[in-house]
């Protein structure tokens, strides 16, 4: 069930259009049995609910367009709609959701075997033209430039075979590895390689961009791969020899709690700051990692991480780093 405490504004707007959808067609229902279909939690729906309550137009403030029986709701958990308006127009995308398809529809027409296929094109200058009353131009997104190693990766993976490559880790360090490629993702403009690792036996993410001479090997991928079924999209995977580090983060910065599946402490829902504890392999990475985000997240403790980044950002400034305290 996804975590509702970390879904942002826009999250939230977009889940009410199919909740008004569902209340239509079920009327009568219970509060668990809308969560349960939706995968949140009843606190989310309540606060949905509420919030549908209250919605107005611009040219109507006297009167609301959805009501619900709000004792049923708070005495037996039943939501019972009083009063509900139908949805007869076909929605309209907003800015952000056609830019979104946009990306995506970009990213699908720079793969080999939708190069060629004339209806992206045709979708993506529909969008281009505006899909909202407002019209503004949808974002066209292309990932960075995937070079033959790509090729040889998907070849590999459509074969179920093994690959082997030159790899340079976050250290800088350069290594031969072996690896079963199980999935290619993107994350900005940066292609990742989500793979079984044969050194560390374990599920890892390799950047393309660190990666070279890649070969397909005819070995087939191990069962230990073959078993792994479903693929989170963290960018980081913990191990056990990680730093734990405790972190705030302003809204501005949740995709960084993703990206390292990061433990929840605790939300303040007046502000929208969340503390949180995420997992770090190599101390400093972090710097780097901290300073992306350009003061909307922030590090509390151990001690030798906030030195990490600090160092990290008097070095950018010019200045000498100080000493790392001891770990704590």
């Amino acid at each position: 069930m996804p975590d509702s405490r970390r879904m942002n504004a826009f999250d939230r707007y977009n889940f009410l259009l199919p909740l008004i959808g569902y209340l239509m067609r079920n009327p009568e229902t219970t509060l668990s049995a809308v969560a349960s279909h939706f995968g949140v939690d009843e606190v989310f729906v309540r606060e949905a609910l509420t919030t549908l309550m209250s919605t107005a137009t611009y040219k109507d403030f006297d009167r609301t367009y959805y009501m619900f029986d709000v004792e049923k709701l708070d005495d037996e958990g039943i939501i019972s709609v009083w009063q509900g308006d139908v949805i007869e127009d076909a929605p309209r995308l907003s800015a952000r959701q056609a830019s979104a398809l946009a990306a995506g529809l970009s990213i699908m027409s720079t793969l080999p075997e939708f190069s060629s296929e004339h209806e992206i094109a045709e979708l993506l200058e529909i969008l281009s033209e505006g899909t909202t009353e407002s019209g503004p131009a949808a974002i066209h997104y292309r990932p960075g430039p995937i070079d033959s190693d790509v090729a040889v990766i998907r070849k590999a993976m459509l074969n179920n075979h093994r690959i082997e490559c030159v790899y340079r880790n976050i250290r800088g360090e350069t290594s031969t590895r072996q690896i079963d490629p199980l999935r290619l993702d993107t994350r900005g403009n940066i292609w990742f390689l989500r793979g079984y690792c044969l050194i560390h036996k374990e599920l890892r993410n390799f950047r393309l961009d660190h990666m070279g001479s890649a070969v397909e090997l005819e070995v087939e991928i191990c069962d230990e791969a073959k078993k792994i079924q479903d693929i989170d999209d963290a960018e980081y995977q913990s191990s056990e020899t990680d730093i734990t580090v405790t972190v705030e983060v302003d809204p501005e910065a949740y995709s960084m709690l993703g990206d390292f599946s990061a433990q929840i402490i605790k939300e303040d829902r007046k502000s929208n700051v969340i503390t949180a504890s995420i997992k770090i392999g190599y101390l400093p990475y972090l710097g780097k990692v901290i300073a992306h985000y350009g003061g909307a997240a922030r590090v509390l403790e151990p001690a030798s991480a906030r030195q990490v980044v600090r160092n990290y950002a008097l070095t950018a400034l010019g200045l000498e780093p100080e000493g790392l305290p001891e770990q704590d």
